[in-house]
């Protein structure tokens, strides 16, 4: 059987892909009106009751979908910040995710940090120095225009601290791991053991699962495979709080709102209509892949991965259009050049 995830879950992804169900319900619904005291009428003992008028059955209606019309696209940033809260450092993952105009598909796209773009107003260079160079609105616009003028809604970001935080707000979540492997951590000489398939992130064993490049076969390539299936790990995990615990939703989001740095607009009255959609997604309806590349190559002295430019141009047409499944018919979703 497939596992499912809400509909809440997909909505999240834009905010953790939008704030991974952005705040929902972290102390944000509007106060309930206070109900006024009804009056007991006074009746004569001989008075008749008026034959009640019945009242129609309403119509159950479907939640109001509360994201822009359309296509919705996020932009997810991981920076290397190792001072909590700053925002600052490297980008070290760069992640575009979009739920499709038809609320049918999740699409993650990940963007390797070493490609080679152009950088408006500042030449050519890796991506992630657009990060550098102009922080987030600089980073949106490289972004967008690699994708041939992609429309981004919301940019979320975490450092070091904050996902730490968010794993451990979870309790942990499994993920797929394609590249078993063990990792040494340098400062304290602890074995990390990553061989398990799906592999159980707790702690900061999901930072350092996510930001592991050395002894996995294609490196930053399999790094970039292993945080699109961290997130997908999470949105898993979130729907399972949201089936079996749904009282702690409030205290997970609120750790989520703590953790993140979200630019777009998102009402209080948008955040009390994700929570109350309830479609569902299958897993099946996630589409995992990455921005394609036609090999590594050198810059100026810089070892970086060469961007296939016609194939990104279609992946941008396609992200565009708010579908990618096309696009995935024909290149399908591998990653190796």
């Amino acid at each position: 059987m497939r596992k499912r995830m809400r509909m809440r879950t997909k909505a999240g992804s834009l905010g953790l892909a939008a704030v991974l169900a952005v705040t929902l319900m972290s102390g944000c619904t509007p106060d309930e009106p206070t109900p006024s005291a009804t009056a007991t009428p006074t009746q004569s003992p001989r008075a008749v009751a008026p034959t009640p008028t019945p009242t129609p059955t309403p119509t159950p209606t479907e939640p109001a979908d509360p994201l822009p019309e359309g296509p919705v696209t996020a932009l997810l940033l991981g920076t290397d910040s190792r001072t909590p809260g700053s925002m600052t450092g490297n980008a070290d993952a760069i992640m575009v995710a979009q739920i499709s105009a038809d609320r049918e598909t999740l699409s993650l796209v990940s963007i390797t940090r070493d490609s080679w773009v152009s950088i408006p107003g500042a030449g050519s260079g890796k991506i992630n120095a657009a990060f550098a160079i102009g922080g987030t609105p600089m980073m949106t616009a490289t972004v967008s225009e690699l994708f041939g003028g992609l429309e981004i809604d919301y940019v979320v970001q975490a450092d070091f601290e904050g996902f730490i935080g968010l794993t451990r707000a979870l309790e942990g979540f499994d993920a797929e791991n394609q590249h078993p492997t063990q990792v040494t951590v340098q400062s304290t000489g602890r074995v990390v053991d990553f061989t398990a398939d799906p592999v159980h992130l707790s702690g900061t064993d999901g930072l350092i699962y996510v930001r592991q490049r050395k002894g996995l076969p294609l490196g930053d390539l399999d790094r970039a495979e292993r945080q699109r299936a961290a997130v997908i790990g999470m949105l898993d995990r979130i729907d399972e709080i949201a089936t079996n615990d749904p009282v702690a939703l409030p205290i997970v989001f609120g750790h989520f709102a703590s953790r993140l740095k979200i630019t777009g607009e998102l009402s209080i009255e948008d955040m009390v209509a994700l929570a109350s959609l309830s479609q569902q997604l299958e897993r099946d309806d996630v589409v995992s892949l990455m921005a394609p590349i036609e090999g590594f190559g050198d810059r100026g002295g810089q070892s970086v991965n060469v961007v296939d430019e016609a194939q990104t141009a279609a992946l941008g047409e396609a992200l565009r259009s708010g579908d990618v499944r096309a696009y995935v018919d024909r290149y399908g979703t591998g990653y190796a050049p």
